[in-house]
């Protein structure tokens, strides 16, 4: 007869640190330090955390700020604050409102911002990014990529709490997908479908195969439609 090991939890209330390890959850309230790996189904941060490793978990809901000097990998992550990644991170849905530094790459399925985004590549089959503060993105790739300017209706408190330089831009070198609409928008090159290019936006080449709209306040270097 096959016997499961339960797994033990890591909770970490007021002002505390642990060592790493696999968990059933994670839970932080308060001011933490963890050293090493974190494996888990959940892991919940109300403060303020730093994590000299990696995060792996089913689900993640992060209030306040960390930093992961390793890579996360978390299939849902609702991020509400600021935090910074020293490697890459890799989920299915990643919704953010604050800020998320990233030195790596970000990979997802859907990934929405409502702040400040920073990374190398940003990789997901809906990216929607409102912003607050700059971006910057070396490339972009999706099937539906939106930048715009205009703050959401339940904009979070958190963003007025951070210290975000001021600048509603995001700065990419390469932009492509299927359906682009972009705002405040600086880049190289943006490659598409249907293009849309919005107020703002100043970008070196624009190459669409089948509509491109520019609003009359962007700037765009050069347009090319592309036939396949």
């Amino acid at each position: 007869m096959k016997t499961e090991r339960k797994q033990r939890n890591l909770v970490i209330s007021g002002i505390g640190s642990s060592g790493g390890g696999d968990f059933q959850t994670a839970k932080i309230d308060g001011v933490g330090r963890v050293e090493g790996d974190i494996r888990c189904e959940h892991f919940v941060l109300n403060g303020r955390l730093d994590v000299h490793g990696s995060l792996t978990a089913e689900r993640a809901d992060l209030k306040g700020t960390a930093t992961v000097d390793g890579s996360v990998q978390v299939k849902r992550v609702a991020l509400a604050g600021r935090v910074k990644i020293g490697g890459s991170a890799a989920g299915e849905s990643m919704e953010v409102n604050g800020s998320l530094l990233l030195r790596g790459n970000c990979e997802a399925e859907t990934f929405t911002a409502e702040g400040r985004v920073n990374a190398e590549l940003l990789s997901a089959d809906r990216i929607q990014l409102t912003l607050h503060g700059p971006s910057v993105i070396t490339e972009l790739g999706g099937e539906q990529i939106v930048v715009r300017k205009q703050a959401g209706i339940d904009f979070a408190k958190w963003l007025q709490k951070l210290p975000l330089p001021v600048g509603n831009r995001l700065t990419a070198k390469v932009i492509e997908g299927d359906d682009i609409n972009l705002e405040c928008t600086t880049a190289d090159i943006v490659r598409g479908a249907t293009v849309r290019i919005g107020p703002g936006c100043e970008i070196g080449v624009v190459e669409y195969t089948t509509k491109l709209d520019q609003d009359p306040r962007a700037k765009v270097n050069r347009a090319e439609q592309i036939t396949r």
